[in-house]
């Protein structure tokens, strides 16, 4: 059935089931997060996107299939949104958002314009503590599809065409949720990291899982 785009999904008519994406394997949870009921949902829409919920639901919108070919590359986006959750940063936001209350009350004593306020916040707190999470789910994820048997020299090439679809210029850096992904592809591909994931991966191909590697 066909949906038309800008609708929000609900369960009994715009959750599809891809192959690709159900085919990633339960090895690839952490094992410290084994309490969650991890369930990934398909989405038809056209957006290039994903994105995990607390409590191990992860959502991918069929756009993003289409953008991304191959298993290995699905098992990255999946790994980054597993990443977001394994590294608790729902509940980190928590915090983030109490601190930018606490700065806002400050600069309200000083400025009276509420724009420049939320705009002075977002780039001392809220978005610095974004583009931190991301390149940290970045790096849990590609540990995590490493430790499935997924290439994880696939995961810098994922960034560097996401970036490239975005046209994100370094410019806009300061002004973004994420890193551009230039920067990411440069993080994931540092010599320490890339070995890392590496040696995950080739015990993952020889059959020797490797618990509790987090």
């Amino acid at each position: 059935m066909e949906i038309p785009p800008g609708k929000w999904w609900r369960k009994d008519d715009q959750i599809v089931v891809d192959k690709r994406v159900h085919r990633i394997p339960k090895e690839a949870q952490e094992p410290g997060s084994s309490g969650l009921e991890w369930e990934v949902l398909v989405v038809c829409e056209p957006h290039v996107n994903a994105f995990c919920l607390p409590g191990g639901k992860i959502v991918v919108f069929t756009g993003m299939l289409q953008f991304l070919k191959t298993d290995a590359e699905i098992a990255t986006i999946i790994g980054h949104e597993v990443g977001h959750v394994v590294a608790r940063h729902a509940v980190e936001w928590i915090t983030i958002h109490l601190w930018v209350v606490i700065l806002k009350s400050i600069l309200k004593l000083f400025i009276t314009m509420p724009n420049v306020v939320q705009a002075i916040s977002n780039l001392l707190i809220t978005l610095p503590f974004s583009r931190r999470m991301e390149m940290e789910a970045d790096y849990i994820g590609m540990l995590l599809m490493a430790s499935a048997g997924y290439d994880p020299r696939i995961a810098p090439k994922v960034n560097e065409k996401l970036g490239k679809m975005a046209m994100d210029w370094t410019e806009k850096y300061y002004f973004s949720t994420h890193p551009y992904g230039k920067m990411r592809t440069q993080l994931l591909s540092q010599a320490e990291v890339m070995e890392a994931a590496m040696t995950l991966y080739w015990e993952a191909r020889a059959g020797r899982g490797i618990q509790g590697f987090l």
